[in-house]
């Protein structure tokens, strides 16, 4: 069915604009609020997670490691003190990022806010700051999006004792699923008339029986009937062949997400999500870190690939950010601002993305990543265009551009060390349009 539906939607509503390679949009998608968010590029993932310590592990480990009982008690101790709105925006901002995403509630089923449909929520807590309210303010305040992660599982709400490892062996939820799923449309509703996101970041959508593409329809239905200026991703499962594929009827949202991966260019508007301690979101100070390396690479080929990345660092139990955290996070971020115009409001291409690096466009500008030590890049003509001039991005110097029988060249000086991923930025003689990929040479 999937299979099926995902192709006649595709014929129905792929719509080549000749300027974007984003042609494949769910028509009820608020297209000014999509393009903020594709222009962003980079977000902070912010994995409030009140059962974990690293002895007992998270929601994942309930009833496997950890008996639900033990991990529901650390949850209602949780006591992040040291919270602070604004610090937590103030790291966003410096860090680059453009927009922040924000667990509200995981797979446990326990709310970090007051909610009028369960007891297991922030209000039996000793800390009664409103977390998700003020940082929603200070990050609006600050001109950053702000999204809301939503777990759609709630081994809580459906009277589960452990994670669902096999759905096919969980009983009916509690009350019945008809009563779950007016649960999880009510909690949706309040979230989205209390706080306004505008985004929101859906998960524990893969419940077969309990959650079906229709009830992910159904619920974006009542997103936008809510509040029509929202993006959301991950209403329910829409994988074919052990890939998630985007559909643009509501059961995927407005675009997808993808974990610890990248993808090359889809025609669709995407994003790729990991930590900076994964597979670890939640803050164990044993949990290796991604490297300096690793973050920008990937973040790279993201941007490259015309897609948003959202990276995660999970608080320590006081409520503040660890430092070994951030400060591997700054160490992308001082990439990104060093080469932030090859960056931010560009899309990725024209070229196909290959050993050599990838590219990005915006304007009259094209901007080649290069991810290969090579002392000159030869650049095939460009039909219909000229490049009039060359310069590293980073710093602004000037560099030689030579003009050859089937294009361009540009020399390249010595790569500085420990220098990653130097970028070049080419003036064309007119603003580019984006009509198909390309090979660079």
């Amino acid at each position: 069915m999937i299979n099926k539906v995902w192709v006649m939607a595709a014929l129905c509503l792929i719509t080549i604009t000749g300027s974007s390679q984003t042609t494949l949009v769910n028509p009820r998608t608020d297209k000014k609020l999509l393009k903020q968010f594709q222009d962003a590029k980079l977000g902070l993932f912010v994995h409030w997670m009140a059962c974990f310590t690293p002895a007992t592990g998270d929601s994942w480990e309930i009833g496997r490691k950890t008996p639900k009982r033990v991990a529901d008690s650390i949850s209602l101790a949780w006591d992040p003190e040291k919270f602070n709105a604004k610090t937590i925006v103030d790291f966003a901002v410096n860090a680059g990022c453009k927009y922040i995403t924000v667990i509200s509630k995981h797979h446990d089923g326990f709310c970090i806010w007051d909610s009028r449909y369960t007891s297991f929520d922030q209000e039996r807590l000793k800390f009664k700051k409103d977390i998700l309210g003020e940082l929603g303010r200070e990050a609006h305040r600050r001109g950053l999006l702000f999204g809301i992660y939503y777990s759609i599982l709630d081994i809580e709400q459906m009277g589960w004792d452990k994670m669902p490892f096999d759905i096919g062996t969980m009983p009916e939820p509690r009350g019945g699923k008809a009563n779950f799923v007016q649960f999880t449309h009510n909690q949706v509703k309040e979230l989205l008339t209390k706080y306004k996101p505008d985004i929101l970041w859906f998960d524990g959508y893969w419940l077969k029986q309990y959650w079906t593409n229709e009830d992910g329809r159904k619920l974006y239905a009542d997103i936008k009937k809510t509040k029509p200026n929202t993006l959301s991703r991950g209403l329910s499962s829409t994988r074919v062949n052990d890939e998630d594929v985007f559909v643009p009827d509501g059961s995927a949202g407005d675009y997808l997400c993808i974990e610890a991966k990248t993808s090359e260019g889809p025609a669709y508007p995407w994003e790729a999500c990991t930590s900076v301690s994964y597979p670890v979101y939640a803050y164990d100070p044993a949990a290796p870190l991604k490297s300096k390396k690793e973050l920008i690479t990937m973040f790279d080929k993201v941007v490259c690939g015309n897609g948003n990345f959202l990276l995660n660092i999970g608080p320590d139990r006081d409520g503040t950010l660890p430092q070994p955290l951030t400060a591997r996070f700054l160490e992308l971020s001082d990439w990104v601002l060093k080469n932030k115009q090859a960056i931010y409001n560009t899309s990725g291409g024209p070229f196909r993305q290959g050993d050599w690096g990838g590219s990005t466009y915006k304007g009259n500008q094209l901007f080649l990543h290069l991810r290969k030590d090579m002392d000159e890049v030869a650049i095939r003509a460009l039909k219909g265009y000229s490049i009039l001039s060359a310069k590293d991005a980073g710093t602004g110097k000037p560099l030689t551009l030579i003009k050859t029988a089937t294009g361009y060249s540009v020399k390249l000086p010595p790569a500085n060390e420990g220098e990653l991923i130097p970028v070049v930025a080419l003036r064309l003689d007119k603003p580019f349009r984006f009509n198909g990929w390309l090979s660079l040479n």
